[in-house]
């Protein structure tokens, strides 16, 4: 059978349902549909790794959109898209149906990166709600846990897995917790946090494989040694889903190609969330996966898809974490030369100034508030000389 729709949004996560509500204020009557391979409507997935853990009344109801019946939009869900027919602007779903659209929203994310093992329950990636629900289900107080991977969402695990009286062991690459984007004197600090609770930190290795026996996992690191759990929980990354949309002739390279105005290289198709490659303004071209570029692409390329022409200029996307007693927020690149950055002490806490080629890239906070959109602005509008950078940001 075919099908037909105005809009279409492949993608449940947040920047497929952002863009489907803005669709709705701007259009109240074209129809719309979300295809999603979860068996849950659209939801807000940060709490899965943070306060699902942290606060026990947390009411887990509240993360679903509200996305309803009453606004008109229908959503597939538990369904795979088997390809994209750009020249007839059409889907295909795996069961056979068809479905046309008007514009096409490309919004499918990305595949958590794996390691060597045969699939198991007892091991998983903190993804999505199936993953939460697998992942309580296992690890109770007591229960031996393995995180590998020392970003955000693995450190944010291991503290509320942590506090949740289970045996934690972090397995990452580096020689500090962090150090990939914190300065070293912060990301020893950070770290000391985790070794003041008890995780039990492994560093300067990769995880090579895995194996899974009587219930209990094997985890045999590159540097040899073998850790046993009951669980194993994968963060080492992301792979973007790029394999529709190239197959469907779409321009891609790290992400699905889109210019200004999340248009990829086929002008039906937009592209939003952690697989959207775009011109960021502040920082060049790029991919980013947290979050608010996920709420704000959404709403940007839905906006575009009803007929605006919105140039996508929310330049350096926040990126941000609460563990522990530690706050974080930055904007911008943080990545390259982390300690020739300048930091500034103040309020308790630290303002880091980042540099490339002499110019700040980035800026992140340590335990301190500050006006984000005031940092986005010093690194449009530099100073003309870096001894002028402190002081700029007044704690909020």
């Amino acid at each position: 059978m075919q099908y037909s729709y105005k809009y279409i949004i492949l993608g449940g996560g947040m920047a497929g349902a952002n863009a489907a509500m803005e669709i709705r204020k701007y259009d109240r009557k074209g129809t719309l549909l979300i295809v999603t391979q979860e068996t849950d409507k659209p939801y807000y997935r940060p709490p899965l790794s943070k306060e699902f853990w942290t606060e026990p009344d947390y009411p887990k109801e509240t993360i679903y959109y509200n996305i309803s019946d009453d606004e008109s939009i229908d959503i597939l869900t538990g369904t795979t898209v088997k390809q994209i027919n750009a020249d007839q602007q059409t889907i295909e779903i795996e069961s056979g149906e068809i479905y046309q659209y008007e514009k096409l929203l490309y919004s499918l994310g990305g595949a958590p990166k794996w390691i060597d093992g045969l699939e198991s329950e007892r091991v998983l990636a903190l993804r999505n709600l199936e993953d939460y629900r697998n992942l309580r289900k296992l690890a109770k107080p007591g229960s031996k846990v393995i995180i590998v991977g020392g970003g955000w969402v693995g450190a944010e695990l291991a503290a509320g897995l942590k506090l949740n009286d289970m045996d934690v062991t972090l397995v990452f690459p580096n020689e500090v917790l962090n150090e990939k984007r914190l300065p070293r004197m912060l990301a020893k600090e950070f770290q000391q946090r985790f070794v003041d609770i008890g995780v039990s930190l492994i560093n300067n290795t990769y995880a090579n494989s895995y194996s899974v026996a009587d219930d209990q996992v094997s985890l045999k690191l590159e540097n040899g040694a073998v850790l046993k759990a009951d669980v194993l929980v994968l963060g080492i990354g992301l792979k973007p889903n790029v394999e529709l949309a190239e197959a469907a002739g779409l321009e891609v390279g790290n992400g699905v190609i889109a210019d200004k105005y999340l248009q990829t290289s086929n002008k039906h198709i937009y592209a939003a969330g952690d697989v959207l490659n775009y011109p960021d303004v502040i920082i060049g071209r790029n991919r980013f996966e947290h979050e608010e570029q996920a709420e704000y692409s959404g709403k940007v390329a839905g906006r575009n898809m009803t007929g605006a022409e919105e140039v996508y200029n929310h330049g350096a996307p926040l990126s941000y974490t609460n563990i522990l007693d530690i706050s974080i927020e930055g904007v911008g690149e943080m990545s390259r030369n982390r300690d020739d950055a300048i930091i500034e002490e103040v309020a308790g806490g630290y303002i880091v100034y980042y540099l490339f080629k002499g110019k700040p890239s980035g800026i992140l906070t340590y335990n301190v508030k500050v006006d984000m959109d005031k940092a986005r602005e010093i690194l449009v509008n530099p100073p003309k000389t870096l001894d002028k950078l402190t002081r700029m940001l007044k704690p909020i």
